[in-house]
C-alpha cells in the first residue's frame, strides 16, 4: 500500500527498474499503483506513457505524456516523447501544435528537427494510404513503420512488449502471417506455448515447406515429439529435397527413441546436402547410441567427417608465430554452446572456479549459442574475456580466434548440437583439444589432444579409436551436486517388499540390446519393478513399453515418469534401490546425480569411451561390485543386490560421504593438473615436438 512520497519514490525506483529489464506487465502495475494515489505524478506517467508505447498502445500512452508534460513542462523528454506518440497515433495536427508550443518554450535541437522530418514523412504515408483504402484495395497488414518497430523491438530482446503489441495488432490483421511467426517465435523465446501462432501462420501458408518445417520446429520445441515428426514429414511431401526436414526428422526420431530410423533421415539429408557438417555430426551423435555399429566402423565414420570437411583447410592452416615463448601467460579459450544452465556445466564450473584464479593461465570464453541465463551471467566473470559468437560463421569465428592469439583451444561440444567442430578444422590455435563434451573422437587430425582418466581410457588400450592424443588426468572432471538435493532416505525396499530398478537416461540411449538385458534381469527377480524418469512429455514412448511386452515386463512393472524439473528428478531417486546404466551410451550426469543421492549405478565395462562413462564414476567411487564385465555378470550382479538387501542399504548410507571424499569431489586437483596438461602440451609445442598420450600425474613438476 502507498502511504506517502517515500512509498511512491521506492515503487517508482521498482517500476522503472523491472521496465527497463523488460517486465512490461508487473512495470506497469507498479506504476498505475503509484498513478491510483497521485494521478499527476510526472515520472509514473511518463514512464507509463513510454511502456504503453513501446508496446504500440499508442493511443493509450497519449494522457500519461499530456499529463506528465503538463506536472513538468521544464522535461524535454516529455515533450518529445508526447509529440512522438502523437505522431505515431496519426494525430498529426495536434503534433504540430505541441512541436509549436515546445518550440516556442524553448525546445531545439537535433532530436526536435527528427520529429519534424518524421512528421511530414508519416503524414504522407498515411494519405498514400487513405487513397489506396478508397479505391477499394484492402490493408491486410500493419504501415510499414509498425512492422519495423516490432522487430526492432524483438532484436533488442523486447519480447514481452513485442508480444503485448502483436496480441492487439492480430486482432486487427487475422491474415497478416509474418504477424504470426513473429509471435511464435516470441513466444518460443520466452519459453512460452507458440503452437498456436505457429498453426495460424501454417494456415495462411500450407504450400510452403518451410512452414510446415517451421512449425515442426515450434512443436518439438513444446515437447510434442509426434506431430512434429509428421509436420516434417508434411514439409518433405512439398519438397523432396528439403534436406533441414530429413535432418529435423532425424532428431525428433532419435529424441522418441527410434534410433535406426533417425540414422536414416540424416544420412537422406547428406545425400541431399552433403556439405550439410551439422547434419553429420548427429548422425555421428546417434550412431554412437546405436548398438549395432562396431567400435571399428563408429570411429571410421568420425574419420570420413573429418576428411570430409578437414581436407580443403588444411592446406591453408595458419603458421602461428606466437608459439615460442615457453613460460608466456598462456590464453586459454574455452568453445561451446552451453555456458548456460546444461548438464555440461555440472562438470565444468567447478574446475572453472579454481582455473581461473591462476596467474600465468588466461581464460576466453567463446559462447556460440543465442540463449544466456542466470548460469551464463554466473560463468561469465570467471573469464578474463567473454565473446558471444553466435552470429560468426565458422569462418568467421575461426579468425576472431586467431585475432586472439589464443595459444590452447578447447572444444567443449564434440559433436553435440551447436557445435563448432568446422573452426576447428580450420586450426585456428596451435594446440586444440577436445573435453567433456562427447565421449568420443571428434575425427579431426587438427585436434590434438582428448582429456580423460584412466578409468575411462587406460593407458594404450583406446588410443586406436581417437584422432587426438590422449591425457590422463587424476578424473576427467568434478561434480558438483545440485543445491536442490534432497537428503538420502532409506532403502525404498526394506519398505517396499520388492527391489526398484531405475533409468534416468534420455530415451534414446535405452535400446533395444538394453532392454533385452534389463529384461532378463527384471524376468530373474519376482516382483521387481523398473522406474523410467525421463520419458518424452508427448508420451511418445509407446515403442519402448512394447519392447518390454515382446520380453515378458509387463506394463505393470514399469513406473513412468516424464522429464520433469530438476528437484522433482532428484526426488524421483528415493523411489529408487539401483539405477541401472544404458549402453552403448551410458549415462555420466544421471549416474552423478544418483551416487548423490544414495543410488549406485549398475553397469557393465565397454569397449570404447562412450559406453565406459557410468563404470568410471564407479570406479572412481570405489563401487567395485556395480561394474560386470559382461551381460551375463550384469543380470547375476543385479540378483546379488535384490537378494542382499541389508548390504545395498549400508552402500546407500554411506554414498554421498563416500562421493564428498572421491576425486570427482576435488576440483582444486583437476585444475591444478589440467594446467599441468597446458604447459606440457605448450612445451611441446614450442619445441616443434608432435603431440603424444600423456599422464598428467607423471609429468616432472
Amino acid at each position: 500500500m502507498i502511504q506517502d512520497n517515500q512509498d511512491i519514490a521506492r515503487t517508482l525506483e521498482q517500476a522503472v527498474s523491472l521496465y527497463q529489464s523488460g517486465d512490461l506487465l508487473t512495470a506497469e502495475d507498479k506504476l498505475r499503483s503509484i498513478l491510483a494515489v497521485d494521478a499527476h505524478q510526472p515520472q509514473a506517467n511518463y514512464y507509463l506513457g513510454s511502456l504503453l508505447l513501446e508496446s504500440l498502445r499508442t493511443l493509450d500512452s497519449l494522457p500519461c505524456f499530456n499529463a506528465a508534460l503538463e506536472s513538468d513542462p521544464q522535461q524535454a523528454e516529455y515533450w518529445l516523447s508526447y509529440i512522438g506518440a502523437l505522431i505515431d497515433a496519426a494525430h498529426y495536427e495536434d503534433a504540430k501544435l505541441v512541436l509549436s508550443y515546445g518550440r516556442d518554450a524553448g525546445l531545439s535541437g537535433e532530436p526536435v528537427e527528427h520529429l519534424a522530418q518524421l512528421l511530414v514523412k508519416q503524414q504522407a504515408e498515411c494519405t498514400m494510404l487513405n487513397a489506396t483504402e478508397s479505391v477499394g484495395v484492402p490493408v491486410s497488414v500493419p504501415e510499414a513503420h509498425i512492422q519495423e518497430k516490432l522487430i526492432q523491438l524483438f532484436l533488442n530482446k523486447r519480447y514481452q512488449a513485442v508480444e503485448i503489441a502483436l496480441h492487439k495488432l492480430l486482432e486487427q490483421y487475422p491474415n497478416w502471417l509474418d504477424g504470426w511467426k513473429i509471435m511464435s517465435d516470441t513466444l518460443l523465446v520466452q519459453k512460452k506455448d507458440a503452437r498456436v501462432a505457429a498453426r495460424n501462420a501454417l494456415a495462411l501458408n500450407a504450400g510452403d515447406a518451410k512452414e510446415h518445417c517451421y512449425y515442426g520446429l515450434i512443436l518439438k520445441g513444446q515437447g510434442d515429439l509426434a506431430n512434429a515428426a509428421d509436420a516434417f514429414r508434411d514439409a518433405i511431401k512439398l519438397q523432396p529435397d528439403y534436406a533441414a526436414a530429413y535432418n529435423n526428422l532425424g532428431i525428433v526420431s532419435k529424441d522418441m527413441g527410434d534410433i535406426a530410423s533417425a540414422v536414416g533421415y540424416y544420412r537422406q539429408a547428406l545425400e541431399i546436402n552433403p556439405g550439410y557438417a551439422s547434419c553429420y555430426s548427429n548422425l555421428l551423435f546417434c550412431l554412437s547410441h546405436a548398438d549395432v555399429v562396431s567400435t571399428e566402423d563408429l570411429f571410421a565414420e568420425h574419420r570420413r567427417f573429418g576428411y570430409q570437411y578437414e581436407t580443403v583447410y588444411k592446406s591453408v592452416w595458419p603458421k602461428h608465430s606466437h608459439k615460442s615463448n615457453l613460460a608466456k601467460n598462456l590464453k586459454v579459450g574455452f568453445v561451446s554452446a552451453d555456458f548456460r544452465e546444461h548438464s555440461l556445466v555440472n562438470f565444468f564450473e567447478p574446475v572453472l572456479e579454481h582455473l581461473s584464479l591462476v596467474t600465468d593461465v588466461s581464460l576466453h570464453a567463446y559462447s556460440t549459442s543465442a540463449i544466456e541465463d542466470h548460469v551464463t551471467q554466473r560463468l561469465k566473470p570467471k573469464f578474463k574475456h567473454w565473446r558471444k559468437v553466435d552470429e560468426l560463421t565458422d569462418v568467421a569465428l575461426a579468425e576472431k580466434i586467431r585475432e586472439d592469439k589464443i595459444d590452447i583451444l578447447i572444444d567443449l561440444d564434440g559433436h553435440t548440437a551447436g557445435n563448432r567442430l568446422i573452426s576447428f578444422a580450420m586450426k585456428p590455435a596451435p594446440i586444440q583439444v577436445s573435453w567433456l563434451g562427447y565421449l568420443a573422437t571428434t575425427g579431426l587430425s587438427a585436434m590434438d589432444y582428448y582429456l580423460a582418466d584412466a578409468h575411462l581410457l587406460p593407458p594404450n588400450q583406446f588410443d586406436g579409436q581417437f584422432t587426438e592424443k590422449i591425457v590422463q588426468l587424476p578424473a576427467n572432471a568434478p561434480f558438483i551436486p545440485s543445491d536442490l538435493s534432497p537428503e538420502v532416505n532409506e532403502l525404498p525396499a526394506l519398505n517396499n517388499g520388492f527391489i526398484t530398478f531405475g533409468c534416468f537416461n534420455r530415451v534414446e540411449k535405452i535400446t533395444p540390446s538394453v532392454i533385452g538385458l534389463w529384461s532378463k534381469l527384471l524376468n530373474d527377480i519376482p516382483n521387481s519393478k523398473l522406474l523410467l524418469g525421463a520419458m518424452p512429455q508427448d508420451g511418445s514412448y509407446g515403442a519402448i513399453i512394447k519392447a518390454f511386452a515382446d520380453h515378458a515386463v509387463s506394463v505393470d512393472q514399469l513406473i513412468i515418469y516424464h522429464r520433469n524439473t530438476m528437484a522433482d528428478y532428484l526426488k524421483l531417486h528415493h523411489q529408487v534401490d539401483i539405477c541401472l546404466d544404458t549402453f552403448p551410451s551410458n549415462g555420466v550426469t544421471t549416474t552423478c546425480h544418483a551416487a548423490w543421492m544414495g543410488v549406485p549405478t549398475l553397469c557393465v565395462e565397454g569397449n570404447s569411451l562412450m559406453s565406459r562413462g557410468a563404470m568410471a564414476i564407479m570406479l572412481h567411487l570405489d563401487l567395485f561390485d556395480f561394474v560386470a564385465k559382461s551381460h551375463e555378470d550384469f543380470v547375476s550382479q543385479g540378483v546379488y543386490w535384490a537378494q542382499h538387501l541389508q548390504h545395498l542399504s549400508k552402500v546407500r548410507a554411506s554414498l554421498r560421504k563416500q562421493f564428498n571424499t572421491s576425486t570427482l569431489n576435488q576440483p582444486k586437483i583437476i585444475s591444478d593438473h589440467l594446467v599441468l596438461a597446458f604447459r606440457h602440451m605448450w612445451g611441446r609445442g614450442c619445441k616443434n615436438q608432435p603431440a603424444i598420450s600423456f599422464k598428467t600425474a607423471a609429468i616432472d613438476r
